[in-house]
C-alpha cells in the first residue's frame, strides 16, 4: 500500500469534495493493512481502491473510488464484492458506510448490494451536507 498511496490520493482528491488526508489513509493502513485494496491496470496504474475498517465486530467501508476514466466498468462492483466476501470471512455480521444524502448514484449503487439506509446524520460533512448511514446485513 505505501507505494500505492500516490495513486490512491489522486483518485480520492478527484472523487470527493472533501477528500481524506494522506495521513488518514496511512493510519488506516497501519491498523488494518488487509482492508486496503487497489484495482490496477496491467501497467500497475491505480484505477480504483477501497479502504475498509473493522470496529467492534462490524465492517465499515471508509472510502471507495474509481478513477473517472474507468467508471462504469464494474470495478466498483468488484471492490464491493471483495469487501463483502472479506467481512464474511472474518465472521462479521454487518457492514456500514456513510454516503452523502445527495449522492443518488452512490446510494443506488450500494442498494444493488442490499445496503439499506438506517438514518440521516445531519451536517456530517464539512460543508454541512447530511449523510446517510447505510447498513448491509451479512447472512450466515
Amino acid at each position: 500500500m505505501p507505494s500505492d498511496l500516490k495513486g490512491v490520493m489522486e483518485i480520492e482528491k478527484n472523487s470527493f469534495p472533501f477528500p481524506y488526508a494522506e495521513p488518514y489513509f496511512k493510519e488506516n493502513y497501519q491498523k488494518y493493512p488487509e482492508g486496503f485494496v487497489v484495482a490496477e491496470r496491467k501497467e500497475g496504474e491505480i484505477i480504483g481502491y477501497v479502504a475498509l475498517q473493522v470496529n467492534n465486530n462490524e465492517g465499515k467501508i471508509i472510502s471507495l473510488a474509481i478513477s473517472s476514466d474507468f467508471r462504469k466498468r464494474k470495478i466498483g462492483t468488484k471492490l464491493v464484492n471483495f469487501s463483502i466476501h472479506h467481512f464474511k470471512e472474518k465472521g462479521l455480521k454487518q457492514i456500514f458506510l456513510h454516503i452523502r444524502e445527495k449522492n443518488n448514484t452512490g446510494v443506488s449503487f450500494y442498494k444493488k448490494f442490499r445496503f439499506k439506509i438506517l438514518k440521516i446524520i445531519e451536517h456530517y460533512y464539512p460543508d454541512g451536507e447530511n449523510a446517510f448511514l447505510m447498513k448491509k446485513e451479512l447472512g450466515g
